[in-house]
């Protein structure tokens, strides 16, 4: 698949977006590599950790609590409890952050939300239950769609970095950055995942 994809990309670039092909070229063929090892909690948990900070902050973050949950002897679920929220604010998190993640884990042992139920759901209905959690929008959904549920064709408007790059890579051309992802369907999310690499 990211061999047809990384075709489609260069095609659409040479046709209609000079730079997009640049950027493909310059990076390669790109694959979705979705973790296998972590679990739905560990998914959840760890995209709301990156909302609205940095890659390397969020990196930080989420290795302290990691480590602050190990040395105290909890399974990371067990660790996001209220007996344990000082901590955890010791290790970065916000209350908001707590109390998002605190809400995916009751969803979780509720059986509201399982990897199974993820990957069977449309699209739209999947959107539709992570963002009935508390503190999921549209972005988280989106990057968990992308980086654990491995889908292909998955657009993120709200992301900062593909909205720059998207415009850059648009100007000087008559194609509308709209138009460019309308263009690679089925395949968004290789665009996104090209663009984080040439912007990183």
């Amino acid at each position: 698949m990211n061999k047809k994809a990384h075709n489609h990309l260069l095609k659409v670039g040479n046709d209609y977006c000079p730079a997009l092909s640049q950027i493909v070229s310059n990076n390669g063929i790109i694959e979705i590599n979705v973790d296998k090892t972590i679990d739905v909690f560990e998914c959840l948990a760890q995209t709301v950790v990156e909302q609205q900070v940095s890659y390397k902050a969020a990196k930080s973050i989420w290795k302290k609590v990691k480590a602050s949950a190990a040395s105290k002897g909890f399974d990371l679920i067990d660790y996001f409890d209220e007996k344990n929220k000082s901590s955890l604010r010791n290790d970065g998190l916000s209350q908001n952050k707590i109390k998002s993640i605190m809400g995916a884990k009751k969803a979780i042992n509720d059986g509201l939300i399982s990897l199974e139920k993820l990957e069977q759901l449309s699209y739209d209905d999947y959107k539709k239950l992570i963002k009935s959690l508390w503190g999921f929008g549209d972005w988280s959904a989106e990057m968990i769609a992308i980086f654990y549920l491995g889908r292909t064709n998955v657009w993120s408007d709200g992301d900062l970095m593909l909205s720059k790059g998207i415009n850059e890579i648009c100007l000087d051309t008559e194609t509308s950055p709209q138009q460019l992802i309308d263009m690679v369907d089925p395949f968004q999310s290789y665009l996104a995942l090209h663009i984080w690499r040439h912007k990183d």
